[in-house]
């Protein structure tokens, strides 16, 4: 048993550790657990983008991190046949300016280890792996966690930052199944080229792409290899193979074929996400990050909408006091409208992306006519002011109802 007055934080993803790190900041005891026997982050690159550099700046992350960020000059789409360029953003100076911190690429792991260092650094966090959660009972006035192992923790405040598959969710909400699309997910780091600019390239086609930028000090590229496959269930055996992926990139340019050939295809991934759903609270337990309100990757904004979920978390528990189930109820009031535009826009922009014919034509004249130092489309995402409002997003063509059938990829 722990002592009621700490925090647990259940899941040490960059969410959790983030969470753990803002409270650790902030006064209150962390216990941080992960069900992992060993805490390491998996895959590969990860945007961090201005809001999210601003967050780990003011936590004090970022001396752990000089060596392994890389500030990319600009984001690029091209086509991914011919490799012409569609729209570009700056991130130079006037980017920097106006969202005081750089836009900046790195491993994931990196991150996690930063933000764990950071947090152990208060002398308020304890983190415990190997701690799977297997039962949570509510008592009142606290909480109390079960792990396979036999141990248990009580606890005044319960976060939950065990991502797209939360076990503290389904305490919560009830949902356990979380919704898989039909694009199926390559990824892995290659030495880098001279061919590979400083940027982070979109090259983009019809139900399919490739994201690649430089990382680790610019000697590493992360590569995402996606695309829509409509055979057998997803994640079975006959879904998305190497087979299938070579007949999707059949016709692209130069460049991303060099990328195709290096790129590690032993293991893929589906791509999950869930509808904006009210309901994070459940007297003193809270969901935070992707537990609370998964997304797409093609607004970059995962790790970024957790960071800011744990400084708000951390405000809220300091403004409120003793009454935690009062301020995880404010905490979701400030945060839903924005973390449910990011899913929708993300949803929104991955199928803007994978138009083809006639339709990407139109697109790509759409785009074109956009300078690369109009923030306008990006600014409600990085902005440090009050006034800038949230986008109205399109309705999305693909349901957010889960598929009939569906397996998991390990």
């Amino acid at each position: 048993m722990t002592d009621t007055n700490e925090i647990i934080v259940v899941g040490c993803g960059i969410g959790g550790a983030s969470a753990a790190l803002a409270l650790g900041r902030a006064g209150f005891t962390v216990r941080l657990l992960e069900r992992a026997p060993v805490i390491a982050e998996v895959g590969a690159g990860l945007q961090v983008g201005p809001n999210a550099m601003r967050i780990l700046r003011d936590l004090g992350v970022n001396d752990y991190l000089t060596q392994a960020a890389v500030l990319p000059d600009r984001a690029v789409m091209r086509d991914i046949r011919t490799g012409d360029e569609v729209v570009s953003f700056d991130f130079g100076a006037g980017f920097r300016e106006a969202y005081e911190m750089p836009y900046a690429v790195m491993h994931r792991g990196d991150l996690l280890n930063g933000l764990m260092k950071a947090a152990e650094a208060t002398g308020r966090v304890t983190i415990v792996p190997g701690k799977e959660i297997v039962d949570i009972t509510e008592n009142g006035d606290t909480v109390t966690v079960s792990a396979s192992d036999g141990t248990s923790y009580t606890t005044k405040a319960l976060i939950g930052a065990d991502g797209i598959r939360s076990r503290v969710r389904k305490h919560v909400i009830g949902d356990a199944t979380p919704v898989a699309s039909k694009y199926v997910i390559y990824r892995g780091t290659i030495p880098r080229t001279d061919d590979i600019e400083n940027a982070v390239t979109l090259q983009a086609g019809a139900n399919h792409h490739v994201m690649h930028y430089p990382i680790r000090g610019g000697s590493e590229v992360n590569v995402v290899v996606s695309f829509k496959s409509e055979r057998d269930v997803v994640g079975g055996d006959g879904w998305g193979t190497v087979e299938e992926l070579r007949e999707a990139f059949a016709d692209v340019n130069p460049q991303v074929a060099r990328l195709l050939e290096q790129i590690d295809t032993t293991n893929r991934w589906v791509q999950f996400d869930r509808a904006p759903e009210a309901g994070w609270t459940k007297g003193r337990i809270v969901l935070t990050g992707d537990a609370a309100h998964p997304t797409h990757q093609y607004l970059a904004q995962g790790a970024g909408q957790a960071m800011e979920d744990a400084v708000e978390l951390a405000r809220v528990l300091t403004e409120f006091g003793d009454d935690v189930a009062g301020a995880f109820v404010e905490f979701e009031k400030r945060r839903f409208d924005r973390t449910s535009a990011v899913q929708r826009g993300s949803r929104f922009w991955g199928e803007l992306s994978h138009v083809g014919g006639a339709e990407a034509d139109q697109r790509d004249a759409l785009l074109g006519t956009i300078e690369p130092e109009d923030r306008r489309f990006i600014d409600w995402i990085y902005t440090t002011r009050d006034d800038v409002p949230l986008p109205v997003i399109p309705p999305h063509r693909d349901s957010y109802e889960p598929l009939e059938s569906e397996r998991v990829l390990s």
